[in-house]
């Protein structure tokens, strides 16, 4: 019988006297050689101890679909570990034995993903993703001992937020080009620091309410923000002529509004700011926010499980800072004054 792939390994089987042997090997050439010295020692005369059948090499493709279906799956980060984990294998290979994954594997995931200039939390995710393939494939015991995965220290880089001059230029944009949708979606944005699957969930019942609640997905819990004057003016007029309170006040798809956005960002001349982004809409809520309260009442607005987080976006322009010191001398002149 012909040496037969068999999922990333090589089986060589010879039949003698009724009974069959296999053994799998990890290349074609190492099964050939045993099957060439079996039959040769069959015809001599000599015995063959059989050989049981050793258990078939998992592959990468198949080590990812396991741990999909046992780690991931039910999960709130389901959708974003599935996709990196998946980019890994494609990455390293999905025929891959298991069994070969070694640290030099990432060093290439490091060098792939860099090449494609994605941020450094964007690289760690995928490097975080290869280590829970790694930590299955050693429970399995597909791997003998752990290596080092080798996440890189991230650059400490400014949250990147829209000045008030952007704002107004995005607004006049809007107006002028009769974007309405657009806009309530800018404002709305802005004043709630939703994120855009959180602006488009909103319904005729949540703007009738006194503050706009939702559920976040991210955080895994309810959070609750009090409304702007001019964002409840925007929700109350959207929801006016709706008869449904469960009809959702925002709807156009996703790719709608990144459309009409690039068309705004190529008007307005920011084309080459690739952080000109809809959801730098909500990094500017919550730097705004800092500028008027504390940071932790500025956590639970954004609904950052961690204070770390917020604390990112203390780190603001000189322009804000002066602007934050301005407001202090104001209000103690004032105080003074009275």
């Amino acid at each position: 019988m012909p040496v037969k792939p068999r999922g990333a390994s090589w089986q060589a089987a010879v039949s003698h006297k009724g009974t069959r042997i296999r053994k799998d090997f990890p290349t074609k050439l190492e099964a050939e050689i045993w099957e060439a010295e079996t039959k040769a020692a069959l015809l001599s005369g000599k015995e063959v101890n059989p050989v049981k059948a050793s258990k078939p090499a998992i592959t990468l493709q198949q080590l990812f679909e396991l741990v999909a279906e046992t780690r991931w799956k039910g999960t709130k980060g389901e959708k974003t570990a599935l996709i990196n984990g998946q980019d890994v294998v494609n990455i390293l290979g999905p025929s891959r034995a298991a069994k070969s994954l070694c640290y030099e594997d990432s060093l290439t995931i490091k060098k792939t993903v860099i090449a494609r200039k994605r941020a450094d939390a964007t690289i760690n995710r995928k490097l975080a993703a290869f280590s829970v393939l790694v930590k299955e494939a050693l429970k399995l015991g597909e791997l003998d001992k752990p290596f080092d995965i080798g996440l890189i220290k991230e650059r400490n880089t400014r949250v990147r937020f829209y000045e008030d001059s952007e704002i107004e230029a995005m607004l006049k944009w809007c107006d002028e080009m009769c974007e309405d949708e657009l806009r309530d979606y800018i404002v709305v944005s802005l004043d709630t620091g939703f994120r855009q699957g959180e602006v488009l969930k909103i319904t005729k019942r949540d703007a009738e309410l006194e503050d706009l609640w939702t559920y976040d997905t991210k955080a895994g819990d309810k959070r609750d923000v009090p409304l702007t004057a001019r964002a409840r003016e925007v929700l109350l007029r959207r929801a006016k002529p709706l008869n449904d309170p469960d009809a959702k006040l925002f709807t156009q798809k996703p790719a709608w509004y990144r459309e009409h956005w690039k068309s705004m960002q190529s008007d307005l001349k920011m084309v080459d700011d690739h952080n000109y982004v809809p959801h730098v809409l909500r990094h500017t809520f919550v730097t705004n926010m800092l500028l008027h309260t504390d940071i932790r009442t500025v956590q639970e607005l954004a609904g950052h499980k961690r204070i770390e987080t917020t604390m990112r976006y203390a780190k603001t322009s000189a322009e804000r800072k002066r602007l934050a010191i301005k407001r202090m001398s104001d209000y103690q002149g004032a105080e003074i004054g009275g």
